[in-house]
């Protein structure tokens, strides 16, 4: 592994372990929904940018509403669900349900 990858793949590692800490602090503070909808808001500009970085074309070709509503569902509503348990479950429960996201994402590929 090339230290490059190294050094990506530590802070994707750090952006999300501290992504359960934010959610903990903000999801009482603005609410479940708000609080979903700023995650996958950013995200969002966070691809956007790096698809203008490296260049690449994209082309819904008329399929923009679908792919939304996609989007509002494969990330928006299990978002939701998750500030909605920072506001009820312990840190420590959060913490542990956010670490297991992406294998249990990668056990449904």
């Amino acid at each position: 592994m090339r230290p490059l990858d190294l050094l990506r793949l530590l802070s994707l590692a750090a952006i999300w372990g501290a992504s359960f800490l934010f959610m903990r602090i903000i999801a009482p503070e603005l609410g479940t929904f708000p609080t979903a909808f700023f995650r996958v808001l950013f995200a969002c500009i966070g691809l956007l940018g790096i698809l203008a970085m490296i260049r690449i074309r994209w082309d819904f070709r008329g399929k923009l509403k679908l792919c939304l509503v996609l989007g509002m569902i494969n990330s928006g509503i299990p978002f939701a669900f998750y500030a909605l348990a920072a506001q009820l479950l312990p840190t420590g429960y959060s913490a542990i349900f956010n670490a297991t996201t992406p294998k249990k994402s990668a056990m449904l590929i």
